[in-house]
């Protein structure tokens, strides 16, 4: 594949379950954020990378930067009120400083066992739909529940959990970030792109590619960082 992407990998979360900075939590010694931006500096599917960050993490991200000489890291930009703020905020780094990028890939910071392997199969998918975003089958049975009694089974055979990279052509989901329906709060882009009437396919993720949001979350991704180190 000679096709390259950028990255933006959206840092700016507050870890409010958490109750502390998960990014900056070692496993098994090294910082959850180092260990998902070893991935996207080590690929060869990644040209440029955008790290957005907190206010207060501006500093800290750059010294990182710097001190890991992950060279493809061209900004690190403070993030917005919400998640999509913060994801535009970052593909407005990119038109600044890469005007011509064509594919990018958007990915939470707190997700460190992402793959080169899902990469590939992200950008395979993007470049033949223009949107796709990784995911895997729903593996429990799901409720839609009201007022703690169920109202609904839905089919779990037509369920996927969603993930991150969720990867795009520039244009299209840059134009999406600023269309007037991004006021709306949305959980992720490829929501905003439904809203506009754009379809948005699925590849391959993997059931390893955990988010860290809680305490449960840290252990288990501690389980797997022994694991691929043994």
């Amino acid at each position: 594949m000679n096709t390259t992407a950028a990255a933006v990998i959206v840092a700016a979360g507050a870890s409010r379950r958490m109750g502390r900075d998960k990014l900056w939590i070692p496993l098994a010694g090294r910082i959850t954020l180092a260990r998902t931006l070893d991935t996207f500096q080590e690929s060869p599917l990644i040209s440029t990378i955008v790290i957005v960050t907190s206010e207060e993490r501006l500093y800290d991200v750059q010294q990182l930067c710097q001190q890991e000489r992950w060279h493809k890291v061209i900004a690190v930009v403070p993030g917005g009120q919400r998640r999509q703020d913060s994801v535009r905020h970052g593909l407005d780094a990119l038109q600044e400083h890469v005007p011509g990028c064509r594919w990018v890939m958007i990915h939470d910071a707190a997700r460190p066992f992402v793959t080169s392997a899902i990469l590939e199969e992200g950008l395979k998918a993007a470049q033949q739909t223009q949107a796709a975003i990784a995911a895997v089958p729903v593996k429990d049975t799901i409720k839609q529940v009201r007022e703690n009694v169920i109202v609904a089974t839905p089919d779990r055979s037509q369920l996927w959990s969603v993930q991150t990279p969720q990867v795009f052509s520039f244009p299209l989901i840059y134009e999406a970030h600023h269309a007037p329906e991004a006021q709306d709060d949305m959980t992720d882009d490829a929501t905003l792109l439904e809203r506009l009437g754009h379809q948005v396919t699925i590849f391959p993720g993997s059931y390893t590619n955990i988010k860290i949001t809680t305490q449960e979350d840290l252990l288990f991704a501690e389980i797997l960082v022994r694991g691929q180190e043994k």
